[in-house]
């Protein structure tokens, strides 16, 4: 049995490379250079391999063995070295300092070995040293292989690394004996074999995984699939037995009949395993999935796909229904979107949008597809290949043949709907990687569209919210005519017969239709125009405002604790407009019993407006998250929350900001504090004295 071991450890290697030299024909046509020398390793180590048992069964002289063995690290050098500097040129190998160096040097070795099978010259030591220095050169070229590899091309060319040192090193430790003890240990020129024959599939591993080698080995899928179920089935047996084995171990009387059903039902369930189509179908997607290189090119399927939902010459739904289509090779086809409970054709593309077989198939498959997110093979169903999650009515559909997939749009609360392909060029029969492609864009288009309609509902939204913001600033505006108006009313009765009350009130006449021509303006253009910024004394419009506000209970009353004028350059009909909503609010959160506040204050660096009520007041959350959010008032219907949010957008315009302290059901106090010269967005607002 020992004098086999070592003629089958070689043997082994030898069919070891000639199945690695057939599967590199399979991927001939894709020719390189690195293939075409792994090539020549794998007839060379035939050679090797060969020569090496005939060796050994005959006891001849390793002389021949060492020859081919010479001539192995020849082609694995040229091999390595390729490999290390990527040239694609057998010539430039040859000049790849200093690398070239061992190619010289192993050639002169090769060159000798072959000379003293005619001319005996040197000792046999000469040649174990040299055999050496071979291992050695090897391993330094693997090493540099190694360590100049980036970190892309690490994981591919790390099983060549370990398989060629693998044999390198064994061949340093067989040569080093062999040069201490001036023979060659039986031991270890047997078992070589052995280590060569485990170094072949990490070899294959490295034709797998390094592209610039551009070698795709390729093993038949049914081959794996088979030989994956016969290990299974072995391995179950395998745990079977030693079960079977425990049982009659640990048994009396019973064990033999415990045994005996043990086995039968054991084979029963090994048997329904493998006559099951879903096990079955399951073990073949885990072989394809796992073992096989990708259908598609996923980067460039994923370029395509943004490429056709940028096309801005379509619609969106153009763009999903062409996203679709273009990686199955698909003619035509429908996009239909869920509206309202139904399913209506949205799009079409080389086909009418109302082609007679759309119809049926959307109302007979249509809401099963979408809320079981399953893709229809029509042929396949009509065929009994495809069972779906749902019941169906198969012998009506099996007449249409213009469509033969649905895909739902897959998504939770998004954009829902299906689409209606013709068959797929580009495949005969969908795998599960076909089906995953699919339902990956689905999930992708979803979002898309999901977007493109939330967009456009978005929209619309602004426009209205644009117009409900405008309509409610200009409703500010006329309730301020209406308080002037409401003041010129209730004097009337005191002062008609007054000449300054009637020129008083043509002015304010005249201010009021001022003010409504330009609402009217406003309207008519849709927008509220810019105003331009003025010069105005402050203490004269507070004073101006509280009179107007005067017409409601309790009345406003105005301190003025500046010594001197205060001069602002601001727009004075904003300035007014927000002062006069914060004075409202605060008449409208007080009792007629009540009062109302306003002082002016100047201090060395600022003014501070203060309006300060003995109403109900409010609490410190209402202040955080409500006060100043335009749009959100307490009043109900009778405002719209603008006042505060103005006020306090008028206040940042002119670099200062707004201040509150209120306590619930003791009053508020609002502090307008405004800087007297600063600079902000570029323009320059100064308080002059």
């Amino acid at each position: 049995m020992e004098l086999l071991l070592g003629p089958l450890g070689y043997i082994a290697s030898s069919v070891g490379f000639i199945v690695l030299f057939l599967l590199l024909l399979t991927t001939y046509k894709k020719k390189s250079l690195q293939k075409q020398l792994l090539l020549i390793v794998c007839l060379v180590g035939v050679s090797w391999a060969i020569t090496t048992t005939i060796q050994l069964v005959n006891q001849t002289s390793v002389l021949p063995s060492l020859i081919t063995e010479t001539l192995f690290y020849l082609s694995l050098s040229f091999l390595l070295i390729s490999t290390l500097s990527a040239t694609r040129s057998f010539s430039s190998l040859l000049t790849a300092k200093p690398h070239s160096y061992i190619i010289y040097l192993t050639a002169i070795i090769a060159v000798g070995e072959i000379s003293r099978l005619a001319i005996p010259f040197l000792h046999q030591k000469v040649f174990f040293f040299l055999h050496l220095i071979q291992a050695i050169a090897c391993l330094w070229l693997v090493e540099q292989l190694y360590r100049r590899s980036n970190r892309v091309e690490l994981k591919a060319i790390k099983p060549l690394c370990i398989g060629v040192g693998l044999i390198s090193g064994y061949n340093f430790a067989l040569y080093a004996d062999a040069l201490l003890t001036n023979a060659i240990t039986p031991a270890f020129w047997q078992g070589r074999g052995w280590v060569i024959t485990a170094a072949i599939p990490l070899i294959v591993i490295t034709t797998r995984r390094l592209r610039n080698w551009e070698s795709r080995v390729y093993v038949s899928r049914d081959i794996i699939y088979h030989s994956t179920l016969i290990l299974v089935a072995g391995s179950y047996l395998l745990l079977m037995s030693l079960a079977g084995y425990y049982i009659k171990a640990i048994g009396n009387d019973w064990a033999e009949t415990a045994q005996t059903l043990f086995f039968a039902l054991g084979g029963l369930v090994l048997a329904s395993l493998f006559l099951s189509d879903v096990f079955r179908q399951k073990v073949k997607v885990f072989i394809a999935k796992h073992f096989f290189a990708n259908k598609y090119e996923y980067r460039e399927e994923w370029m395509h796909f943004c490429s056709e939902i940028e096309d801005q010459t379509r619609t969106p739904y153009d763009n999903a229904l062409s996203a679709m289509m273009r990686p199955f090779g698909c003619e035509y086809g429908i996009l239909a979107i869920q509206k309202n409970g139904q399913l209506l054709p949205e799009t079409s593309l080389h086909c009418p949008i109302d082609h007679p077989e759309a119809s049926p198939l959307l109302q007979a498959l249509g809401k099963n597809t979408i809320e079981h997110q399953w893709i229809v093979d029509l042929p396949q169903l009509c065929h009994g290949h495809e069972k779906p999650p749902f019941n169906v009515d198969i012998a009506p559909l099996c007449t249409h043949q213009a469509f033969t997939l649905l895909v739902p749009l897959i998504s939770s609360s998004g954009t829902q709907g299906v689409f209606l392909l013709s068959k797929p060029t580009s495949t005969d029969l969908l795998n599960w990687e076909d089906r995953d492609l699919m339902n990956a864009i689905s999930v992708q288009l979803s979002v898309y569209l999901t977007m493109y309609e939330t967009n456009q509902k978005l929209a619309e939204s602004q426009q209205f919210d644009t117009f409900n913001r405008m309509s409610a600033f200009l409703v500010h505006d006329l309730k301020n005519v209406v308080a002037q108006l409401q003041l010129l009313s209730r004097n009337a009765e005191k002062h008609r017969d007054n000449p300054e009350f009637i020129d008083d009130a043509f002015d304010t006449v005249d201010s009021a239709v001022s003010r409504l021509n330009k609402v009217l303006t406003q309207l008519s253009k849709k927008r509220i125009e810019a105003d331009t910024q003025t010069t105005f004394e402050i203490a004269q419009v507070i004073e101006e405002i509280c009179q107007s506000r005067s017409v409601q209970a309790p009345k406003p009353e105005f301190h003025n604790f500046s010594r001197h004028p205060l001069n602002l350059v601001a727009v004075k009909e904003r300035f007014q407009n927000s002062l006069n909503h914060l004075i409202q609010n605060a008449q409208e959160a007080t009792k007629d019993e009540g009062s109302v506040v306003v002082s002016l204050v100047d201090t060395p660096k600022s003014i501070q407006i203060m309006i300060k009520d003995t109403g109900q007041g409010m609490s410190a959350s209402f202040i955080k998250h409500r006060l100043f959010k335009p749009f959100d008032t307490t009043k109900g219907n009778a405002g719209m929350g603008v006042g505060a949010y103005d006020a306090k957008v008028m206040a940042e315009q002119l670099g200062g900001f707004i201040n509150v302290e209120s306590t619930p059901n003791e009053g508020s106090c609002f502090t307008v504090q405004i800087p007297k010269q600063t600079t902000l967005a570029q323009k320059s607002f100064t308080i002059l004295k």
